[in-house]
């Protein structure tokens, strides 16, 4: 960054900065870099952040298809295969045909996948307040209503 953005006082606009550090992409790369940093160190080196999202889906809802976590946490149908597959080898979560479609699977928070979920779901309210620490409040809401709205498009 430039000299005028350790100064305390001074504001860097887009126009002040080289590419490819002027380029929203570049950014929300860097900070995914720095979420997947923060997750590991914070909240968990074993369960991943998008494996706590089917965690806290399926604590909500009770029972997913793999196809309606693939909505709910928007992943693609091989990802989701994969993180199911991962999940269930390590006892987080149950698979089990679904009654009357044999192409379909149900998925459901074991035991111990609720137990994670439970351990988890303070330590992902640190990663985020962490992640957002050096943002104000009206700062951190812009930038969580940004984000949303970008993704909701």
């Amino acid at each position: 960054m430039s000299a005028a953005a350790g100064e305390a006082d001074a504001v860097v606009t887009i126009s002040d900065l080289p590419e490819p550090q002027r380029h929203i992409g570049n950014l929300i790369r860097r900070a995914q870099q720095l979420h997947l940093v923060t997750w590991a160190r914070v909240a968990s080196a074993e369960i991943t952040s998008a494996q706590y999202s089917i965690l806290a889906v399926l604590d909500r809802a009770g029972e997913a298809s793999q196809r309606e976590l693939c909505d709910e946490v928007d992943l693609d149908r091989s990802t989701i295969a994969d993180l199911v597959r991962r999940m269930e080898k390590a006892d987080l979560i149950a698979r089990r045909r679904a009654e009357g479609d044999a192409r379909r699977n149900v998925v459901t928070l074991t035991e111990h996948g609720a137990a994670e979920r439970a351990r988890l779901a303070p330590l992902v309210v640190e990663v985020q307040r962490e992640l957002t620490a050096g943002l104000g409040d009206d700062d951190a809401a812009a930038l969580f209503r940004g984000l949303w709205s970008m993704l909701e498009r």
